[in-house]
C-alpha cells in the first residue's frame, strides 16, 4: 500500500481542491448566472462528448492498464506497445465520427423539441471528444507508470479554474455563452498538450521511429479485450449520463438543469474513491500478472473502508448544510426544498458505489473481464427501463431512483462474484461501525445552533460534526491506514 498512500493522499488533496472549485461553480455561479436551461444543456454537451469519447477510444485506456506491465521495458520503447495503442484510439475515432455523422438526422431529432441548443451546437461535440480521448489515454499513460498527480490537477483543478474564470466573463458580459461553450473545448485541447509535454519530459516514454515487437496473436487478444472493456466502460459510462440523456430528450434542459446541480453535489462523495483509483488499477494489474491475491484482497478491503469513511462524512456534510447551500446558490428554480430528495438518493447511490471499493476492478484486469461487460449491459438496460417509466411520473427523481437501484445492483453482483470465486471481500463489522459514527454526527451537525453569518455557520457547523466523526473513527480503529496517519501527523507536531 506504500505507493497507494503515497499517491492517494496528494491526490485527495487535489481533488478536494479541485471539489471546492467546482462548488464554487456549480452552486454559487451557474446558477445565476447561466439559469437552469443553459446549465442542463452544458451537463448534456458533457454527457454526449464523453459518451463520443469513450466509443471512439476502442478501450485502449483499459489494454493499457491491463498490458502496459507486461510490455515495460526500461529503454522507455516499451515494444512498440504505446504506439500501437496510440494508432488503435485514432482508428477508433475517426470510425465513431463518421457513424456520427450518418447517424445526425436520428440524434438531432430526439433532441429538436427539447433540447435545442444541441441540434445548434451538434457539430462541437467532435473536438471535445478529440481532446477528451487524448487526454484519457495520455492520463492512463501516466497511470500505468504511476504518475498520476500532474493529470488531476490538470483535470480536477485548471479545467474547473479555467471554467470559472470563463463563468465571471459571462456574468461581466465579457463573453457570450456560445463563447462559453467554445472556450471550454480549446482548454480541453490545452490541458490535452500539457500532460503530452509532461509525459515526454518525465522520460518515461520515447517518440520517435519505434518498432514494434507485439506479436499478431497478442494484438488480437489485446483488441479482444478491448472491445469487451469498450461495451462495459461505454454500459457503465451510460449508467452515469443516461439519466442527462434521457432527461433532456423526454422532459426539458431545465429538469436536466436541477437534476445535474444536485448530481454533481452529490457526486463529491465519490472524491475517495476518484483519489484512490488513481492508482490502485495500475496495482490491481500487476498483482495479477505476478498472481499476488493477497495483495488484491489486502488493498480490497482497505480501500473499501477508507473510502466509506470519507464519503460518508462528506454526505453528511452536505446534508447538515442544506439550508446554506441554499442561500449560496441564489436561484429559486434550484433551491426548492422538495428537490433535495435528488441528492438524498443519488448520495446513497454514490456510497454504495464507492464501499463496494474494487469490485469491477478486479474482475476487469482478471482473466474473468467478460463477465463485468454482461453485468453492465444487463444493468444498463434495467437503468433504461426504469428510467423510461419513471421519468414521466416523477421526472428527475426518477432518474435518480432508476440510478441508485442501478448501481446498487451491479455492486452486489460483482460483490457476489468476488466472494463466489476469488474468496474475497471487504466487508466487516466496521463497516457497520461508520454507520453509526455517520448518525451520531448528523445529529450533532443537524442540531448545531444556527449562526447568523452562512460562511460562519458553515464552518463551525462542519467543523463540529467532523470532529466528532474524526475522534470516533480514530478510537475505534475504523481504518489502519487512517491512524498510522494520524499518528505520524501527531508525532511530528509533538517533535516541534
Amino acid at each position: 500500500m506504500g505507493i497507494v498512500k503515497q499517491q492517494a493522499y496528494k491526490n485527495t488533496i487535489v481533488l478536494y481542491a479541485g471539489m471546492v472549485i467546482a462548488y464554487i461553480n456549480t452552486v454559487m455561479l451557474f446558477p445565476p448566472i447561466v439559469g437552469d436551461d443553459n446549465f442542463g444543456f452544458y451537463n448534456l454537451v458533457i454527457s454526449v462528448s464523453v459518451l463520443y469519447s469513450l466509443v471512439s477510444s476502442m478501450g485502449v485506456p483499459s489494454i493499457i492498464a491491463r498490458y502496459f506491465p507486461f510490455y515495460r521495458t526500461d529503454d522507455r520503447k516499451h515494444n512498440g506497445f504505446i504506439h500501437w495503442v496510440a494508432f488503435l484510439a485514432l482508428i477508433g475515432f475517426g470510425a465513431a465520427t463518421i457513424l456520427y455523422l450518418i447517424f445526425k438526422p436520428a440524434i438531432i431529432g430526439a433532441y429538436a423539441q427539447s433540447s435545442p441548443l444541441f441540434v445548434k451546437y451538434y457539430y462541437y461535440m467532435i473536438p471535445l471528444a478529440l481532446f477528451i480521448i487524448a487526454f484519457n489515454f495520455l492520463e492512463m499513460m501516466g497511470r500505468a507508470v504511476y504518475r498520476t498527480i500532474f493529470s488531476n490537477v490538470l483535470q480536477f483543478v485548471v479545467l474547473r479554474l479555467a471554467t470559472t474564470v470563463m463563468l465571471l466573463m459571462i456574468a461581466q458580459k465579457w463573453l457570450t455563452f456560445e463563447g462559453f461553450i467554445f472556450g471550454y473545448i480549446i482548454v480541453n485541447g490545452l490541458i490535452s498538450l500539457i500532460l503530452l509535454i509532461n509525459l515526454l519530459v518525465s522520460g518515461s516514454f520515447k517518440l520517435g521511429n519505434v518498432t514494434s515487437n507485439l506479436m499478431a496473436d497478442k494484438k488480437q487478444e489485446m483488441i479482444n479485450f478491448g472491445m469487451f472493456t469498450l461495451v462495459s466502460g461505454s454500459v457503465y459510462t451510460l449508467l452515469q449520463k443516461v439519466d442527462t440523456l434521457m432527461l433532456s430528450s423526454m422532459a426539458s434542459d431545465a429538469v436536466t438543469g436541477v437534476y445535474s446541480w444536485y448530481f454533481n453535489i452529490a457526486m463529491v462523495v465519490s472524491i475517495p474513491a476518484q483519489a484512490l483509483s488513481r492508482t490502485t488499477y495500475a496495482i490491481v494489474a500487476d498483482s495479477w500478472r505476478t498472481k499476488n491475491m493477497a495483495n488484491i484482497a489486502d488493498i480490497y478491503a482497505k480501500t473499501s473502508i477508507i473510502q466509506l469513511v470519507v464519503g460518508m462524512l462528506l454526505f453528511i456534510g452536505i446534508f447538515i448544510n442544506r439550508d446554506n447551500l441554499y442561500a449560496l446558490a441564489r436561484n429559486k428554480d434550484f433551491t426548492d426544498p422538495k428537490y433535495f430528495t435528488l441528492f438524498i438518493v443519488i448520495g446513497l447511490g454514490f456510497l454504495a458505489d464507492i464501499t463496494g471499493g474494487l469490485n469491477s476492478y478486479i474482475i476487469t484486469t482478471s482473466h474473468k473481464y467478460r463477465l463485468v461487460t454482461l453485468i453492465t449491459v444487463i444493468m444498463c438496460v434495467i437503468c433504461i427501463t426504469l428510467n423510461y417509466l419513471l421519468i414521466p411520473i416523477y421526472e428527475g427523481l426518477g432518474s435518480a431512483i432508476a440510478y441508485f437501484i442501478t448501481i446498487v445492483g451491479m455492486n452486489f453482483a460483482t460483490w457476489l462474484y468476488i466472494k463466489i470465486r476469488f474468496k474475497m471481500q471487504p466487508f466487516t463489522y466496521k463497516h457497520l461501525l461508520v454507520l453509526v459514527i455517520a448518525a451520531i454526527s448528523y445529529f450533532i451537525g443537524f442540531n448545531f445552533w444556527r449562526l447568523p453569518n452562512v460562511w460562519l455557520d458553515i464552518a463551525a457547523r462542519s467543523c463540529s460534526t467532523a470532529m466528532v466523526y474524526a475522534l470516533l473513527t480514530y478510537l475505534f480503529k475504523i481504518s489502519a491506514d487512517v491512524n498510522e496517519k494520524v499518528d505520524e501527523l501527531i508525532a511530528k507536531f509533538v517533535r516541534k
